[in-house]
């Protein structure tokens, strides 16, 4: 079994992209801006209940005003921290799926048909794209115009092949 933590770490790295790196000013401006908005938002919506339930109008009230101002003062931070130059933008490129992965681990021209074979409510049916999923997966591979049933079996981090009579298909340069 092959270890793939390298490209979960792809993965998640990937599915990061636009988040606001931590300690940041983008992430900074961000949290600030999304407190304000959030937390007198709040207080002005109780604001609103209070002085209307007394009778009053809310929106004549300074506390009122003064909470709208706050938060929307935080709204306009949140939104300024995405074109901060601290957001993790770099352009990368989307890695390879799980079956690609595998096809260039294996030297395998194709791998297709994949179908859970432990397949419950909870499981994904197809081969998993950017993640790893614990299960067996029972697939054909096409190698130099051989077709070969596989059994590709994932447990945490880990990825083996396996031929449709039991035996262990070995990565490319390995023993």
């Amino acid at each position: 079994m092959l270890d793939f933590s390298k490209w979960e770490a792809m993965w998640d790295a990937y599915n990061r992209m636009g988040e606001a790196v931590s300690g940041s000013p983008a992430s900074i401006c961000q949290g600030i801006g999304l407190t304000l908005m959030m937390v007198f938002g709040f207080v002005g919506l109780i604001a609103v209940a209070v002085i209307g339930g007394m009778g009053g109008d809310p929106e004549k009230s300074p506390f009122f005003r003064l909470t709208t101002a706050i938060a929307v003062i935080g709204g306009v931070l949140a939104l300024a921290s995405f074109v901060l130059p601290s957001h993790n933008d770099a352009h990368v490129s989307e890695p390879p799926t799980l079956s690609e992965q595998i096809k260039g681990a294996w030297n395998l021209n194709e791998l297709d048909d994949c179908e859970n074979m432990g397949h419950v409510l909870t499981d994904s049916p197809k081969l998993p794209k950017s993640s790893l999923e614990d299960g067996d997966w029972k697939c054909v591979a096409y190698t130099d115009n051989r077709r070969t049933e596989l059994t590709v079996h994932i447990k945490g981090d880990r990825v083996g092949l396996y031929k449709a009579d039991g035996t262990v298909l070995k990565p490319v340069g390995k023993d």
